[in-house]
């Protein structure tokens, strides 16, 4: 078996915010060592509805039946348990820009996954239960009102091949966005809460 690492780059939000979209992975095949739980694997599950494309995900367990895999950013398991000839390797490090992450495996990453699931499951339940005070309070406006005119949201427009994009900044920094075509505004929270609901208008 080839033991030469090999790159992939990874997509999709299944392993926020260990990995995000566009960071460089150096993944090290496992040829005679042995996987272990803890470890992020890069895998093609065979039968998964004909998808060719590879999937990283942690090793929280293996069994009898396989390995099985869950996404760090995901409350359930996957629905497959792989086979070594499965699994294209071990992430060691992934590159984000000028930056070299060292990924740990083992009982380090374990803990690591455990911690990020009981932070993800407790943002989300209390996300669920303020969800709708946190949206009456930014209809009301009261926030944005209090804001001094220079610490204001500015609306900006870019032409895509898609079309127009506009995009709310803060500062230099993006903190909302409606894609070419789209309706609906993506506004990263708590940003929403300070947003004069005119901005948002056509």
């Amino acid at each position: 078996m080839v033991s030469d690492p090999e790159e992939y780059n990874y997509n999709g939000p299944s392993m926020n915010p260990t990995f995000k979209a566009g960071d460089r992975l150096r993944v090290v095949p496992y040829a005679s060592r042995q996987i272990t739980v803890g470890d992020v694997i890069v895998f093609r599950p065979e039968g998964n509805e004909g998808n060719e494309r590879t999937i990283t995900h942690r090793v929280i367990a293996i069994d009898a039946r396989g390995v099985v895999t869950r996404g760090d950013n995901n409350n359930q398991i996957d629905p497959w348990y792989l086979q070594p000839h499965e699994i294209m390797g071990c992430v060691t490090e992934a590159s984000r820009g000028a930056a070299t992450i060292e990924v740990r495996g083992g009982r380090r990453g374990i803990l690591y996954a455990r911690i990020r699931w009981v932070i993800n499951h407790a943002d989300r339940t209390i996300s669920r239960l303020l969800h709708p005070l946190y949206h009456r309070l930014a209809d009301t406006g009261i926030l944005s009102r209090l804001l001094p005119l220079w610490a204001r949201p500015r609306v900006l427009h870019f032409t895509r091949p898609s079309g127009q994009e506009t995009q709310l900044m803060l500062g230099k920094h993006v903190i909302g966005r409606r894609r070419a075509g789209a309706t609906q505004w993506q506004i990263r929270r708590p940003f929403r809460l300070f947003i004069d609901q005119s901005l948002l208008q056509e």
